[in-house]
């Protein structure tokens, strides 16, 4: 289409200028330390809405059985989170002593607040232990449907089996889940020590209160192949 360009089609001019630290420019390395926490932060948000539009094509594919489809999204919404888990442990950079000069300004702003990063444990079902999360609910559901189970479908094997693409991809999501969350213990825990975190919380220990891996069916599934139970053997 003539007349987009690369600046206009990104929308450069309004992303760049939502970096806004609220550190004085004169004082150049706060404001430069304060710039780079703000850019991970933002970064940050802007994977996670990725990750959600992809798990939203996953959950509606699974329910209208295109499994297929299911995995190629689950798969991308896993390399996001690795990507984040791989991208957190970058503010490893930003030393305490410069992360102190202007965490005030920060006032009650925590990532604890993210209204994406609820959804996402929303989707995943890490928000309460009653609730399983939109995407396992699909995947048993499309096993029930083939009057199966997701434990069945991982000893019966077969890689051609769309369904365990899903799981795999779900476990895949899962592990990538699990490092970016004790990769962000480590990083506050390694700038604040045990200081109290901006949203009034315990901070690191507060964080490490809320690891959990999602689907532990998958996992289950897998301990099943390893208790001496019958599985068949390829012939």
């Amino acid at each position: 289409m003539s007349g987009v360009t690369y600046s206009g089609y990104l929308r450069l001019p309004e992303l760049l200028g939502a970096i806004r630290p609220l550190t004085p420019s004169h004082d150049r390395r706060t404001h430069s330390a304060e710039h780079f926490f703000i850019v991970a932060h933002q970064t940050s948000e802007l994977w996670l809405r990725q990750v959600l539009v992809d798990l939203d094509v996953a959950v509606h594919a699974i329910g209208v059985d295109r499994p297929a489809v299911a995995a190629d999204a689950v798969t991308r919404a896993a390399n996001a989170v690795r990507l984040l888990a791989d991208q957190v442990m970058l503010l490893r950079a930003l030393a305490p002593r410069d992360f102190a000069a202007f965490r005030d300004r920060l006032g009650n702003a925590s990532g604890a607040h993210s209204a994406q990063f609820r959804s996402l444990r929303s989707v995943l079902g890490v928000n309460r232990p009653e609730d399983e999360g939109a995407l396992w609910t699909g995947l048993a559901a499309a096993a029930g449907r083939r009057a199966t189970t997701v434990a069945d479908i991982y000893a019966e094997g077969g890689e051609d089996n769309p369904l365990l693409r899903v799981a795999e991809a779900m476990a895949d999501l899962s592990q990538a889940y699990w490092a970016w969350q004790v990769g962000h213990v480590e990083v506050v825990r390694r700038a604040i020590g045990d200081a109290r975190g901006t949203g009034r919380t315990s901070g690191a220990q507060y964080l490490a209160g809320r690891l959990g891996a999602p689907f532990p069916q998958l996992w289950e599934a897998r301990t099943r192949l390893h208790d001496g139970s019958s599985i068949p053997l390829p012939r």
